[in-house]
């Protein structure tokens, strides 16, 4: 059979390729580690782990298995820089685990025979080995694979898969050892069998506080001991390190976004005077020729997409334009203009809270007063000229939109206030309305535009990306700045150049993911000593070089009042707003009764905002509709009767009143038939956690040294 002889006179050749399917395919449960082999690596010591040294040669391999894997996963043939950032750390620290297991490994004793080898290369080949010695027919030719393996000249390519299989056992001998004690008992696949099986069925309605500084305002100092004293389990601390540093922007500057724009006319311009049967060919094109990014397909933007840019609101099919869509500029081609049939308003908002209820020693109705000439005020100064963004800025207790001027961004009409959507659905771009009371305050709201249209579009996008020039010049402040601080001071290297010094940043630990996604930050960092001054690093994810220092050494132990008492105001401000929902729920649970319609009184009240949600939710389960961890609703979910109305439920961000439509409870025959399914994958979850959490105790009592390029990382 010619296709079978044509296999055969090709073994050497399909082997080698086999060779480095297997070496690259097998990935052990554990995470595996790269095991595709460069030659041409530089032996040189990349660092140490507890001394046990970190090779280029064994980094190049893993990094290698690191990139191919996020290829095959991005389906792309290239990565972008900052994936590229994003497989170097990534390699690295599965470096530093690998060292971890080796070190484990010994002291354990595991070993490799080669008998074990052989029966795996030998007896057991994988399904992609098999796959390379199948005939057309489907046949697998074991003869086929036993002479490849025993051809004198793949000697050293065996000799490589040896070596690399035996160290695949014993990787594999050793995470069996660590989870061998692992078990689970009834109960516990009982309970993950209801969390993930068990359903009820209600309506909530929710009584969630304002957004009002003022109970932050009102927390006293007692308070916030007492809260401190009755909570300390939750301001433990692990070893951390404070800095402040100073960046050097790796963003297109003024020229560089002159250069995108003089080359996205060009694409405008070829654009517009394509034929439009032959735009498609043409993009792609361009694309090619000009752009890093692949062609713009043809499809349908709106307001919402465009944000700020109006470049399409007077465009006409054929039209061509420059939009900056998704953080790019894009030369577009118009296609069609369609009406959607719905508007959306493009908004910014003042919003006035009433104030803490016996928080002024007002009443109810004086504080409504109150709060009501403020904003008549402030509206008035808006008429007469004063700058609506910032006096939204400074004045407007949406701490959300506040920072933005107010703006909402393009949205749709029931986005906005219910009492103030009559007002805004006849206002004109550049009109002011307001007062309008809600709820909680009143609120001001100018409409700076409106729109139904949306744009079928398809052209080219161009990413704005700072020149090898920009980028050169930023490595080189860096590194001066560098210099002078250590020569002078970081403080007075930073009034010298006219530096803006960054010290808010949160101290970093040795647990969870690194400050900044960077791990070679965080080794320097505990690798220093108070006051030293870290070289330029690279931040790829944030666009900027670094220069940091470290500014305090916390010790492991309990949190000082003083750095916990703003989380302590946020928790002790948050119990106060609930409990101002408290009166408001009771009077809704009253009107409703322990049965019947939950939304008569809604009805009645006429407040919208007390809309019933429907929900439905497991016993553990938090859910849409609900904040996170409002487990006092599924608790009385799951001991209520169907058809009853709960009482007022108290929880960690607000008061619920429920009613439990229905419920589902798997029976016992049910679990007993997943009950296989159900052990085996909590004991993976066990696996999975205790692998994680060793990993971090070795790390946190390991000695790490990287000797890696700081700015321009180590590959």
């Amino acid at each position: 059979m010619p296709v079978m002889t044509k296999m055969r006179d090709s073994m050497p050749v399909v082997f080698a390729v086999l060779a480095g399917i297997f070496l690259l395919m097998i990935i052990f449960q554990w995470g595996g580690q790269g095991t595709i082999f460069n030659p041409s690596s530089e032996m040189g010591v990349l660092g140490t782990v507890n001394g046990q040294k970190i090779t280029q040669k064994e980094y190049n391999k893993i990094y290698a298995n690191v990139i191919a894997e996020m290829k095959s996963k991005n389906k792309s043939e290239n990565l972008t820089e900052i994936g590229e950032e994003d497989a170097a750390d990534n390699a690295w620290n599965e470096a530093i685990n690998e060292s971890f297991m080796n070190q484990a490994v010994e002291k354990m004793g595991l070993t490799v025979t080669d008998q074990e080898v052989r029966d795996v290369i030998y007896s057991n080949p994988s399904p992609e080995i098999k796959k390379q010695f199948t005939d057309s027919t489907g046949v697998y030719h074991e003869d086929w694979y036993f002479k490849a393996l025993r051809d004198p000249k793949n000697d050293s390519l065996v000799r490589n898969m040896e070596s690399e299989m035996r160290d695949q056992i014993l990787k594999v001998k050793w995470q069996q050892a660590m989870v061998a004690t692992i078990r689970v008992t009834d109960s516990e696949a009982y309970i993950r069998y209801m969390n993930d099986s068990a359903k009820a069925v209600l309506q909530v309605v929710k009584f969630m506080p304002p957004n009002n500084p003022q109970f932050a305002a009102s927390v006293t100092d007692k308070e916030i001991q007492e809260y401190y004293d009755s909570h300390s389990w939750m301001y433990k601390q692990e070893e951390q390190r404070k800095f402040k540093f100073v960046t050097f922007p790796l963003a297109p500057n003024n020229r560089d976004t002159a250069i995108a724009m003089e080359t996205a006319n060009t694409l405008k311009a070829r654009l517009a005077e394509a034929p439009l049967d032959n735009l498609d060919t043409i993009a792609k094109e361009l694309a090619e020729d000009y752009s890093d990014a692949p062609p713009e397909p043809r499809h349908i933007v709106t307001m919402r997409d465009l944000g700020d840019d109006t470049s399409l609101m007077h465009a006409k099919p054929g039209d061509a334009a420059i939009i900056h869509l998704n953080g790019k500029i894009t030369a577009v081609r118009v296609l069609e203009v369609f009406d959607t049939g719905g508007t959306v308003f493009h908004g910014r908002h003042i919003q006035f809270d009433f104030p803490l209820s016996g928080a002024t020693g007002l009443t109810p109705q004086q504080a409504k007063d109150s709060t009501k000439a403020v904003a008549d005020r402030l509206m008035a100064q808006i008429k007469a000229g004063a700058n609506f963004s910032e006096a939204a800025r400074s004045r407007s207790s949406d701490v959300r939109t506040a920072k933005k001027g107010g703006d909402m961004g393009w949205v749709d009409l029931p986005m906005y206030s219910p009492y103030a959507q009559p007002l805004i659905v006849t206002a004109a771009p550049g009109d002011v309305i307001g007062p309008v009371e809600t709820p909680s305050g009143y609120e001001i709201i100018k409409i700076e535009g409106r729109s139904r249209q949306a744009w079928l579009i398809e052209g080219v996008a161009l990413s704005v990306k700072p020149s090898h020039q920009t980028l050169l010049m930023e490595e080189q402040m860096a590194n001066l700045f560098r210099d002078q601080a250590q020569k002078v001071g970081f403080d007075q290297a930073v009034t010298s150049y006219g530096y803006h010094v960054i010290s808010e940043a949160p101290a970093a630990t040795r647990k969870g993911s690194p400050i900044f996604n960077s791990h070679l930050f965080l080794d320097w960092m505990f690798q220093s000593a108070k006051g030293d001054i870290s070289p330029p690093i690279k931040i790829v994810k944030q666009s900027f070089i670094l220069v940091a220092q470290v500014a305090e050494i916390l010790p492991a132990g309990p949190q000082p009042l003083a750095a916990a008492k703003s989380k302590i105001v946020e928790a002790v401000a948050l119990k106060k707003a609930v409990a101002s929902m408290e009166q408001r729920a009771k009077q809704f649970a009253a009107q409703v009764g322990t049965s019947g319609d939950i939304s008569a009184p809604v009805t009645a009240i006429g407040d919208p905002s007390l809309n019933p949600s429907t929900i439905l939710m497991g016993p553990a389960e938090s859910v849409q509709g609900l904040p996170t961890s409002e487990y006092v609703v599924n608790n009385w979910a799951y001991s209520a009767k169907p058809g009853t109305i709960s009482p007022p439920l108290k929880g960690e961000h607000g008061y619920y009143v429920a009613k439990l439509l229905g419920r589902t409870i798997p029976s016992q025959k049910d679990f007993e038939a997943a009950k296989p399914a159900i052990v085996k994958a909590v004991i993976q979850d066990k696996e999975q956690r205790l692998m994680y959490d060793w990993t971090d105790r070795q790390k946190e009592k390991a000695t790490i040294v990287d000797y890696r390029s700081p700015l321009n990382g180590s590959r």
